[in-house]
């Protein structure tokens, strides 16, 4: 029995450190990522005028949806190739799982501002 208990702690302790780490990445460092690459690619600015007081506008660009997607197309290969050493398996699965669905929730949030628009009544 102390042989399972001892695999699940050190399996414990690695899977925590990454929930802890891809949520704080996602969190802090993925939204100035993509402005940066919007920023790079001089993707246009969105209006923030609420769209029942905007007219018609031009389409969104299809770089601004690509610099929400590229951080996280980078981030999942790369966690599941640092996934193949045994060693930080369990940190690197976790982190990059924790990290794309923080992305998603970030990414969601800060979209539906821009798409909608923000302003009060």
């Amino acid at each position: 029995m102390t042989d399972k208990n001892s695999r699940t702690n050190d399996v414990l302790a690695p899977a925590t450190f990454g929930v802890i780490t891809g949520g704080i990445l996602a969190v802090i460092a993925y939204f100035p990522l993509v402005a940066l690459l919007q920023n790079v690619f001089d993707v246009p600015e969105l209006t923030v005028t609420p769209k029942k007081y905007r007219g018609d506008t031009e389409p969104i660009s299809l770089w601004y949806w690509m610099t929400w997607m590229v951080p996280v197309i980078v981030a999942i290969p790369t966690g599941l190739a640092l996934s193949r050493w045994r060693r930080v398996r369990v940190f690197a699965l976790a982190s990059t799982v924790t990290f794309v669905l923080g992305a998603a929730a970030v990414a969601a949030v800060v979209i539906s501002f821009e798409v909608n628009g923000f302003a009060p009544d």
